[in-house]
């Protein structure tokens, strides 16, 4: 298991047999690796933690196609990754870093592109922690999108 819950607070989850800490990177690769070599439940607990996470600009498009994605009341699609912000209520910035990571926006109209060849007619939604963090890159995206 893993995500923001998990990787905020990997002992909130005692009876999981893999925790994944952090973004998309070498914890994956290695995660998967031990998965393809032995998916026998280990004696113990084994954490993977990312040190070196996967470029936003990396990110393939998702493969909506192996879901029933049409299925779904909304689409989601993620562009930025990180907040440049200290609020006292917030843990994204420890979590994803302050430097807000981008996805270029040919990326998103890909992704965009996907979603509705897949079946998603309806709105999507930006999961992004702050899609603001960066305002410039946010402006720079938004004219895309209207195309």
């Amino acid at each position: 298991v893993g995500g923001p819950s998990v990787s905020a607070c990997p002992d909130y989850y005692p009876s999981f047999d893999y925790l994944h800490v952090g973004e998309l990177g070498d914890a994956t690769d290695a995660l998967i690796l031990r998965l393809s070599q032995d998916v026998s439940r280990p004696e113990r607990q084994v954490v993977f933690k990312t040190n070196d996470r996967v470029a936003m600009t990396d990110f393939p498009v998702p493969a909506y196609e192996l879901a029933e994605i049409s299925k779904y009341f909304l689409g989601s699609i993620q562009y930025s990754s990180g907040c440049p912000y200290q609020c006292e209520f917030c843990d994204i910035p420890g979590l994803y870093g302050r430097n807000p990571r981008l996805k270029a926006p040919e990326q998103i109209i890909a992704e965009l592109d996907k979603l509705r060849e897949c079946g998603v007619a309806g709105s999507v939604y930006f999961v992004d922690d702050n899609f603001i963090g960066n305002r410039k890159a946010a402006l720079d995206l938004l004219p895309h999108l209207i195309e």
